[in-house]
């Protein structure tokens, strides 16, 4: 049979899981088959341990490499070519796949699982890398090669390749149920709402904006970000709340140190009613620890009381450093460092509490109807899709 192209994916946590193996094995199928559309790329097949993926001729192999390098769940993944192959086409193979990769010295790694093949692991190492030691010219180094030549035997199934990539890891979205992210237009929310797609949770987004007091630099920026975002969970719902009007009253009636604390209290209140719409079980912040005066422990304490479900906060122990680094990967932080106006800045105290207490904030809140701010924000809420491809 004449060899075709094809990718291998792998999975790491995946192959920890129990009896329910099967059902993230089969979630991962289903973001593979969503984020491949329109790449040339087959339907993938799962094989014991990995997942075989048939390509077209003339797909567009670096596009689906980039593509399969945003699914979460995956621990690597291989292009090369296979199918159902004899052991005396071995070595022509391993020549074909290698000869398109420049190198000085190379190893041969075969793995073979459910299967009958002919040769085994080791006589395939023996066989083929002595062809290749013959055919290149180069040296053989099992410790440290320039390439490495991996062939894969499940089944009656055979692929060889040696271009191997690094996948992002975790769990494949959808795995672990649906989260609310409040996410702003700012460096950190997004990197938290990345990290709960990578363990598997569907996330809706939540932005809240102070139109018409500000411009409209938050909405457009949080727009892009959930845009990036979506290649990774194939589609997003984003919420635009209103939160200038009940920024007002709180300004014009509460005391000026608690403010923030207050504004964000009104989030978590309208993010939890966001989350009961979406049946969400939680809400995820991008809070660091110490970060800005809202994010001391007190204070980070009194916002969570006004939320009705947990509050995840996925980068509470990371420092500014480390959150960069993750937004810059993600592709976020160009985004993310442009000039902005941001919610939280309309009326910003210039002394904010830096350890409140809830019965403060609930004492200046008693004043409120919090009720109707609450639903004044979500009627006047817009409601943007995204898609990815």
């Amino acid at each position: 049979m004449q060899p075709r192209p094809f990718a291998i994916v792998h999975y790491h946590e995946i192959g920890l899981k129990g009896r329910n193996r099967s059902l993230f094995e089969n979630i991962l199928i289903r973001n593979l088959t969503a984020t491949l559309e329109g790449t040339g790329a087959g339907k993938p097949r799962k094989l014991p341990g990995r997942v075989l993926i048939s390509l077209d001729p003339d797909a567009a192999r670096e596009l689906v490499a980039e593509r399969l390098g945003k699914v979460y769940g995956i621990a690597n993944f291989g292009l090369g070519v296979g199918g159902t192959l004899d052991a005396g086409s071995l070595a022509d193979i391993a020549w074909q796949v290698t000869s398109e990769h420049e190198f000085e010295t190379f190893a041969v790694r075969a793995r073979k699982a459910h299967s009958d093949f002919a040769l085994s692991a080791r006589e395939i190492n023996e066989k083929v890398g002595a062809s290749l030691l013959e055919r290149s010219g180069k040296r053989v180094d099992l410790s440290n090669p320039d390439l490495t030549c991996r062939i894969e035997i499940v089944g009656d199934q055979v692929v060889v390749y040696a271009d191997r990539r690094k996948g992002p890891g975790g769990l494949p979205v959808g795995s672990s149920g649906k989260v609310v992210a409040l996410v702003s237009s700012g460096i950190d929310s997004p990197v938290a709402a990345a990290r709960m797609m990578r363990r598997g949770s569907r996330v809706v987004f939540a932005h809240f904006h102070s139109q018409p007091y500000t411009d409209g630099s938050s909405v457009r920026q949080a727009a892009e970000i959930v845009q990036i975002l979506t290649a990774h969970q194939n589609a997003s719902t984003l919420y635009l709340l209103p939160l200038a009007p009940a920024q007002q009253i709180i300004a014009a009636g509460c005391p000026e140190p608690l403010r923030t604390l207050l504004y964000r209290r009104m989030m978590m209140r309208i993010a939890t009613e966001v989350a009961a719409r979406e049946s969400a079980k939680a809400l995820v912040t991008g809070d660091s620890l110490g970060q800005v005066a809202s994010q001391t422990l007190e204070n980070l304490g009194v916002v969570e009381d006004a939320a009705g479900i947990p509050v995840l906060r996925p980068l509470v122990g990371r420092d500014k450093e480390e959150i960069v680094n993750e937004a810059s990967a993600l592709g976020t932080f160009a985004v993310s460092s442009a000039p902005c106006q941001e919610a939280c800045v309309l009326f910003e105290p210039k002394r904010p509490a830096t350890k409140a207490t809830v019965g403060q904030t609930s004492e200046a809140e008693s004043k409120l109807d919090l009720g109707a701010l609450v639903t004044d924000s979500l009627e006047n809420a817009e409601v943007r899709t995204f898609r990815f491809p």
